[in-house]
């Protein structure tokens, strides 16, 4: 016997509530990844882990099964071998890393930034900090 409460547009997030035999209940929560963020991979990462918090998920294995069941092809073939030769245990942490690995700009490249890139032109220095400091960060 299945109880679905939708509480969001379009059930992005939906409580599922089980009885299976006599005493045991399962309680499921699903959750919406949104599509994947190549320019700031390390975000998309946030708002996901974020989302596993509000659902109570805690478990490696739904973790990354979540990730995986959601992150569209292109991504997929970049990340590969961490889906393929995945480890016995902490496979969402490998996953994560291989992502953050893969698809986040390297120290060189964001110095490299920093130093060619950043002029001020007409924006207000403020505004160059702000942009300093997030290619800092």
């Amino acid at each position: 016997m299945a109880n679905n409460d939708t509480t969001q547009d379009d059930a992005d997030v939906f409580h599922d509530t089980v009885s299976r035999g006599s005493d045991a209940v399962i309680n499921r929560v699903a959750v919406k990844i949104p599509p994947f963020w190549t320019e700031h991979p390390e975000l998309w990462l946030w708002q996901i882990e974020a989302q596993f918090v509000l659902a109570g998920i805690t478990a490696d294995d739904t973790k990354f099964n979540t990730i995986l069941a959601s992150i569209e092809a292109p991504v997929l073939a970049r990340i590969a071998d961490a889906i393929v030769n995945q480890p016995g245990t902490g496979k969402y942490e490998n996953l994560k890393s291989c992502i953050l690995e893969r698809f986040c700009e390297s120290e060189q490249k964001i110095i490299q930034k920093l130093i060619s890139e950043s002029d001020l032109g007409d924006k207000r220095p403020t505004q160059l900090l702000n942009e300093l400091n997030a290619l800092a960060a």
